[in-house]
């Protein structure tokens, strides 16, 4: 009974360590099947990089022309600017524009950015609505259509009256 005990135990403990090593085994296995870190986060040669921001090839400062005035009660006061950006990069038009000092809309009233391009062919298109980030406005747009022909850009300060057209221009620039 003794020897049984004996070899019961041992058989235990073997059994044990030999579970422990295939769970070692298991595991060291799995983790080599998964990507490694260097492997998830490499995409197209770049390791750790947030997506390129594309070099602009087209720019303009945006000047308020408001005269001064109030304009759906909000007074920008001549101190409100901006800087438009364009590019046709990839086969992708990208446009950024950073405004600094415009008073929050009020109500339900919102700023949407506008391209145009002027001449025998004007045409103009609504970039959307410039989206507060922080203490600035950015009117971000993109299009897989080449637009750089649409080099004025405008800022309106829009009622939310379901009208697609501009209505109060507040900045205006070329971008070249």
């Amino acid at each position: 009974m003794k020897n049984k005990t004996i070899i019961i135990l041992f058989l235990i403990i073997v059994l044990g360590i030999a579970g422990y090593f295939l769970i070692q085994s298991k595991s060291s296995t799995s983790s080599n099947n998964l990507p490694s870190q260097e492997n998830v986060t490499k995409k197209n040669n770049v390791v750790n990089e947030e997506p390129i921001e594309p070099t602009y090839e087209y720019e303009g400062n945006l000047i308020d022309v408001t005269s001064g005035k109030t304009i759906t009660e909000i007074n920008i006061q001549n101190k409100a600017t901006g800087i438009a950006k364009s590019t046709f990069e990839d086969n992708t038009y990208s446009l950024i524009a950073t405004f600094e000092n415009l008073p929050d809309p009020q109500g339900t009233d919102f700023y949407e950015g506008w391209i145009v391009r002027k001449g025998a062919e004007f045409d103009i298109i609504s970039t959307g609505r410039a989206e507060k980030n922080n203490v600035t406005y950015q009117n971000v747009y993109n299009s897989n259509k080449d637009l750089t022909d649409h080099d004025f850009y405008v800022l309106t300060i829009e009622p939310d009256d379901g009208d697609p057209a501009p209505a109060e221009h507040i900045l205006e620039g070329t971008m070249k």
